[in-house]
């Protein structure tokens, strides 16, 4: 499954190219950002990635993206020492439209995919709990500005993940039929990027 919507991402953005040679702009953005999630009390956790996008016109674009955020805990009590880490690493599809082709560009746009996850927790630096990596089903819709300075630009926009459950509660979500979008795990974030290679030049 997991392959399988990579290699179709992969295949949608190449066939989006070749059908718009003419006007097909090809570009790459760097992001960081930060993210909390909907859970009381829950901490502030920061992230980054990548996104290869083909804009097909001036102001649509898709393409596929891959992020990771992290975070961790440090407790320590009589002289013992519980940490705890975690990754979320979403790969996904994204499109995206911009509303003008000008210095500044508002836009809105989404993800969807695969989001892995994977936690551990150490006692005084010896690992007691390892997870297996776990898979879900994700998507997350966008809305953000784009500073435009001829081939370059700068974005920062808002993001909100939606990470569903899977219905028989397996570790994989294997495929459509397994996932469950009554259980989801939320969280928003604020994303700064850089992007080389703008269409509407």
């Amino acid at each position: 499954m997991k392959k399988t919507l990579i290699r179709t991402l992969a295949i949608v953005a190449f066939v989006a190219a070749v059908s718009t040679t003419s006007q097909a702009q090809f570009s790459l953005g760097l992001q960081g950002g930060i993210a909390k999630s909907n859970v009381e009390d829950s901490k502030t956790v920061a992230g980054g990635g990548v996104n290869l996008r083909v804009f097909t016109s001036p102001r649509f674009a898709v393409g596929v993206a891959g992020k990771i955020y992290a975070d961790g805990s440090d407790y320590t009590f009589a002289g013992q020492t519980l940490s705890s880490t975690g990754t979320l690493t979403p790969v996904t599809g994204t499109l995206d439209y911009y509303f003008a082709e000008g210095l500044l560009r508002p836009y809105i746009g989404g993800d969807a995919g695969v989001y892995f996850s994977k936690y551990n927790a150490k006692f005084n630096g010896n690992t007691i709990v390892e997870s297996s990596r776990h898979s879900n089903f994700g998507a997350a819709p966008r809305a953000g500005l784009l500073f435009a300075f001829g081939n370059m630009g700068i974005q920062v926009e808002g993001i909100y993940h939606f990470v569903f459950g899977n219905k028989n509660h397996r570790s994989t979500t294997g495929n459509a039929d397994n996932i469950d979008f009554e259980s989801t795990s939320q969280f928003g974030g604020v994303n700064v990027g850089i992007i080389f290679g703008l269409g509407g030049k």
